[in-house]
């Protein structure tokens, strides 16, 4: 089998020799052609070749392009991004939130000129072009909520909805309109759509705030997805997300995540009852360290768990820039193969 029907398999929850292995892989991908984060997110030529070389390395379920994802929409809506020395291995990064409550929304209208958005696009259509008959290939995109955040500041935004400010609302809506049109440009690409909703991970906020503010414009954007003919639509929400659980799944996603942190049975028992895929992350800074008896632990049940539930895939969060690529080939080896003691 290759790749894309490994993954289509364990989706349809269909029979497998191994469980598909479906690492975040956005700067460690710069890592591996020689290159700085800040270089590789600002050309297509370097950021699809960077995502081309870690596929033919490691083979993943899915290739999500992208270096730094959480800041491609802000940016393109005015938020300034530090994109540091040529020869620094830090992640590009926001300095500043301009936006307030007063600014006039209707001036958010979604273009590909703005910011980075074509790079993405085209970095992506070129990736989806050489190894797209092998695997899938996405975009990674924000939620309404996590843009919104980036834009306010996270004080600002806290404040706001504190103060029940009806405001809040309309720029959530304006966002989602601007979301709903970045998704019909994948889509008209052949790309799939990954949301990252981050900033709606508990305990940065309260599950009363994820339902009111974050939910209802997910699930939005999720039935669009839909609407567009995109099989596949995962919600990636970090660390332990048990107290808003079931309002994720009531998203429209089709696959939920199971973060490191996070006891694997109760999420398994939960896409179960929804009948949708389940990502079970590996902690990337054991990958990074070669702390091989946690991670042996870990695939243990994970592999435990994916006899209870073939629709199991194997992931893991961000890998860091330099992980050394013996390491997560040494991981990948283990979910491949019954042998845990291969480092």
């Amino acid at each position: 089998m290759i790749e894309r029907e490994y993954y289509a398999a364990s989706v349809k929850a269909g029979s497998t020799d191994r469980i598909p292995f479906m690492p975040t892989i956005f700067e460690h991908a710069a890592f591996l052609i020689g290159k700085t984060p800040g270089a590789a997110s600002r050309r297509v030529s370097l950021l699809s070749k960077a995502h081309i070389e870690a596929y033919r390395l490691y083979h993943p379920a899915v290739v999500t392009v992208g270096i730094d994802v959480y800041n491609i929409e802000a940016e393109a809506l005015g938020c300034c991004v530090q994109f540091y020395d040529s020869d620094s291995d830090s992640i590009p990064g926001i300095i500043s939130h301009p936006f307030t409550l007063t600014d006039d929304f209707e001036r958010i209208i979604f273009s590909p000129d703005l910011g980075r958005i074509n790079t993405v696009l085209e970095a992506a259509s070129e990736v989806k072009r050489v190894i797209g008959d092998e695997t899938n290939v996405s975009v990674g995109i924000c939620g309404p909520f996590s843009i919104m955040i980036e834009l306010l500041g996270f004080e600002t935004a806290i404040e706001a909805f504190y103060d029940d400010d009806e405001r809040v609302g309309r720029l959530l809506e304006a966002l989602l309109r601007f979301q709903e049109c970045y998704c019909d440009e994948i889509a008209t690409r052949g790309l799939g759509v990954t949301v990252f909703e981050s900033w709606a991970s508990p305990p940065l906020i309260s599950p009363g705030m994820y339902r009111e503010f974050a939910f209802p414009y997910e699930r939005k954007l999720f039935t669009h997805m839909e609407r567009l003919g995109i099989p596949a639509r995962p919600l990636v929400i970090g660390g332990d997300t048990r107290d808003i659980i079931d309002s994720i799944l009531e998203t429209g996603t089709t696959l939920l995540v199971s973060d490191y942190n996070t006891p694997l049975p109760f999420y398994v028992q939960k896409a179960q009852a929804k009948n949708v895929s389940i990502r079970a992350n590996i902690d990337p800074k054991l990958v990074r360290s070669g702390s091989w008896e946690q991670i042996r632990d870990r695939i243990a049940e994970i592999r435990k768990q994916a006899e209870i539930y073939p629709k199991l895939i194997a992931g893991t969060g961000v890998i860091p820039y330099d992980t050394p690529p013996e390491n997560l080939l040494s991981v990948k080896q283990m979910l491949d193969t019954e042998d845990l003691h291969i480092t």
